[in-house]
């Protein structure tokens, strides 16, 4: 007799696998609203992209954690799911993505492998085009001229071109002549041109370089190397600042803090000194970028540091120091001199505020307090008769103060702060009683007597400014050049060109009728006359 079956004594069929899509759901739904309050109401274009990146991370880790733990899936499905996302995420990104850059509101931008790669173009230039060792080591020959730009923003450091303006330009339809053009090795540093010779910084693999170049031919004359690289994801890498050159000698601040005196004509190193291991501080976040400022017999730079050895001054001979004072965190714009009345005063805009200094000792004469949330202040102060207009990024904003009227140690104020202007990493340019200065990527007039916005026009990106006579030479981040008229009334573009291409944060320079622009990739000459 066969057994009979009871299927009632049965384990009874486990459930079907059902998705659960609602943990998912709610996790976009978190993460879409979050980059809507992002676009809303972020204070600047900065923080929106931020927020944007921090919500779009919360999103991803977000789905994988509900993948992972909460989908109702087959663990099989799971793991093989995560594993695809894994393999196609390495091989996409190495198969097509060389790097990735940030602009200046840390928008990212890939290079994609198809792309042309600009450190092969600067290697195989630098193959074919190395510097004539020739070169004499004497200086008799080297003379500065009338219209030279031998230092960061200018003769003076006050970014204006002293040159003829330019009447009635049409880059469009005849834009300047080019001279000439080639690769460079990466970094921020601007051109001081003098004696017929352009002079800037690069890093080229391990070494960080001031270079020398024919400002007739962009012929390559002379490189000096030091083992030293200065390299971050969002800030890019090499040198930031600007040689400062004079009759006898060359000046160049590094972006670890090696301070270089040069030969100006061969480049051979009179003396060196390390600004950071002199103060006893630390290389701040995105290097160290102030040009060295010359006042007098001394080179004077902003080192940060604490035990009365923030500021620095060293002789301009010897490189042995003269004096040093002070306890700051350093900042990212060069030293300069403003003469109040008849007293030459020592302006260091640092990590913490503006100080006011005698430049023969070193002595803190008055200080105000400026910071943001992290302690980033770039761009260069701004005077006005006796008053000082200083402005950060970072939700910032600007303030005019009065340093002949001190209140125990700190200048006046002549208005409150505001958040008309917010001068990120760009400098603002001054024409009659306005400034006219990149906020937060985008053109935007103000009234210096009051604080208060005239208008706001023109996406230029976080590039730089230069006033010329009644007419703002603007270098936009995506590399073009235009002109727009310094009018306060409205925003006005005379006319543009094409001068670069990819991300460009270097200060352009007008001297001798010619523009010298510059980027991490390339630089180039234009005659505009």
């Amino acid at each position: 007799m066969s057994p009979t079956t009871n299927s009632e004594s049965l384990p009874p069929l486990p459930p079907s696998r059902r998705l659960r899509w609602k943990g998912a759901a709610c996790v976009v739904a978190i993460g879409t609203a979050a980059m809507a309050a992002s676009a809303l109401f972020a204070p600047d274009n900065t923080w929106r992209v931020m927020f944007m990146l921090y919500s779009g991370g919360f999103m991803s880790t977000g789905i994988t954690l509900w993948w992972l733990f909460f989908s109702g899936l087959p663990w099989k499905t799971r793991l093989a799911g995560i594993g695809i996302c894994l393999i196609a995420g390495v091989v996409g990104s190495y198969g097509a993505i060389r790097g990735v850059q940030f602009d200046g509101d840390m928008r990212p931008r890939f290079q994609w492998r198809w792309q042309p790669d600009p450190k092969a173009k600067t290697a195989e230039w630098l193959s074919k085009n190395s510097a004539d060792s020739s070169v004499s080591d004497s200086t008799v020959n080297f003379q500065l001229n009338e219209g030279d730009w031998s230092r960061y923003c200018g003769p003076i450091g006050s970014r204006i071109i002293s040159e003829p303006q330019l009447e009635s330009p049409d880059w469009k339809s005849s834009p300047p002549a080019e001279l000439w053009r080639h690769p460079v090795g990466e970094a921020w540093s601007s051109f001081a041109v003098a004696g017929g010779r352009v002079f800037t910084q690069e890093q080229r693999g391990p070494a960080e370089c001031v270079t020398c170049y024919d400002a007739e031919s962009g012929k390559q004359l002379w490189v000096h190397q030091d083992t030293a690289r200065y390299e971050t994801a969002m800030g890019g890498i090499g040198p930031r600042a600007t040689p400062t050159v004079t009759q006898t000698a060359v000046y160049s601040l590094g972006a670890t803090g090696l301070l270089n005196c040069l030969d100006p004509l061969s480049g051979t190193e009179r003396w060196q000194r390390d600004i950071l291991e002199d103060a006893g501080s630390q290389m701040i976040e995105w290097g160290m970028s102030g040009s060295p400022l010359i006042y007098d017999n001394l080179l004077i730079v902003d080192a940060g540091g604490e035990q009365g050895r923030a500021v620095i001054a060293y002789r301009l001979e010897t490189g042995e120091i003269a004096w040093s004072s002070q306890n700051h965190k350093a900042g990212y714009a060069a030293p300069r001199i403003e003469t109040f009345g008849e007293t030459d005063i020592l302006i260091i805009f640092h990590g913490d505020g503006l100080l006011g200094m005698d430049p023969l000792t070193g002595e803190r004469l008055w200080e105000y307090p400026w910071t943001n949330i992290y302690k980033i202040n770039v761009a260069q102060p701004l005077r006005f008769g006796d008053q000082i207009l200083i402005s950060s990024g970072y939700d910032s904003g600007c303030v005019l103060l009065d340093p002949t009227r001190l209140s125990d140690g700190r200048p006046a104020e002549v208005w409150a702060p505001q958040k008309s202007l917010k001068l990120k990493f760009n400098e603002a340019v001054q024409f009659g009683d306005y400034v006219y200065g990149l906020d937060d990527g985008i053109l935007a007039c103000i009234d210096s007597r009051t604080g208060e916005r005239s208008w706001k026009g023109g996406r230029y990106g976080f590039g730089q400014l230069l006033l010329w006579g009644d007419q703002i030479l603007v270098q936009a981040e995506k590399g073009y050049v235009a002109l727009v008229a310094a009018d306060p009334e409205e925003f006005k573009e005379i006319t543009r060109f094409d001068a670069l291409s990819n991300r460009t944060w270097n200060v352009p320079v007008v001297s001798q009728g010619r523009l010298y622009v510059r980027n991490a990739d390339e630089a180039a000459c234009f005659k505009l006359k």
